[in-house]
């Protein structure tokens, strides 16, 4: 498996497991009513942001990374 398929795997992975935490916590908002939940909630709200842009970055150092290897193929 090729380094940039790899980074993909877990990429994905990553971004499964950050919407399955907050699809988590967004679900308990109908129970939990208080000023605790509201912060966890504004911080999970800053996570999603955080991830988001890391699985952005990943997805373009993928896309970086078979180019590279593309252009370096050619020249073989």
């Amino acid at each position: 498996m090729s380094e940039s398929a790899n980074l993909k795997r877990n990429i994905n992975s990553f971004r499964l497991s950050a919407k399955k935490v907050s699809d988590k916590i967004n679900n308990t908002g109908d129970i939990w009513k208080d000023k605790n939940y509201s912060a966890l909630q504004k911080q999970m709200g800053e996570l999603a942001k955080v991830s988001k842009s890391v699985i952005d970055n990943g997805e373009r150092t993928c896309a970086s990374t078979d180019k590279f290897f593309a252009i370096a193929n050619e020249r073989i």
